[in-house]
């Protein structure tokens, strides 16, 4: 009897072993998740699209306009009546339904297309940021290429350059700055861990 408890010890001990290096293998990579847009959105405006996504190149994602204001990304939904824009699975706001007043225009990305980056990104602190997809500016000689979100009065977070892919955990230089008379200066930049890639 014994030796069957002991059996059984073992058996959970290796089983718990197994989860915890699981568990860290996974904080250790980054995580890509391909979005698929909910159709359970109830807000609904109006509007249409000219041409496809810059913050998320793929077939079926579009540049939109209600008005003046240019909303991008659009995602494709069952019903081709609509189109699901800007949602945001982190927080849980799935975006809002865009009834279209003109066709969809063809896409110009590859079915097959793939791309180092994503149309959100979350950072190992909790911060989120969005692909620059209208003008941008450089900082000692790199792009701006993700607006992050900030709550610091007068200063921007921003993503310079690309991600490192090297590995699986990515990582990027989030960099705080101030826009003066001059253009923009920078404050501070580290390299950070990316959490989180949705594309």
């Amino acid at each position: 009897m014994a030796k069957v408890k002991w059996g059984w010890t073992f058996v959970l001990i290796l089983f718990l072993i197994f989860a915890a290096l699981t568990v860290f293998a996974e904080e250790q990579a980054t995580r890509i998740i391909k979005f698929v847009p909910t159709t359970h959105v109830r807000d609904v405006r109006e509007g249409r699209c000219w041409t496809s996504s810059i913050a998320a190149p793929r077939p079926d994602a579009w540049r939109c306009m209600i008005g003046n204001e240019i909303v991008d990304p659009c995602f494709a939904s069952t019903d081709r009546n609509f189109v699901i824009c800007n949602p945001n699975p982190p927080k849980g706001y799935p975006g809002f339904r865009l009834r279209l007043t003109e066709p969809l225009p063809r896409s110009e990305i590859p079915a097959q297309s793939a791309y180092d980056g994503g149309w959100l990104v979350e950072l190992a602190d909790g911060t989120l940021c969005r692909p620059a997809t209208g003008a941008s500016f450089e900082v000692k000689g790199k792009a701006a290429s993700y607006y992050c979100d900030s709550r610091q009065k007068g200063k921007d977070i921003v993503l310079l350059g690309g991600f490192d892919t090297g590995t699986p955990l990515w990582t990027a230089e989030k960099a705080t700055i101030v826009q003066g008379p001059r253009g923009p200066s920078l404050l501070s930049s580290q390299r950070i861990a990316v959490k989180t890639v949705w594309q």
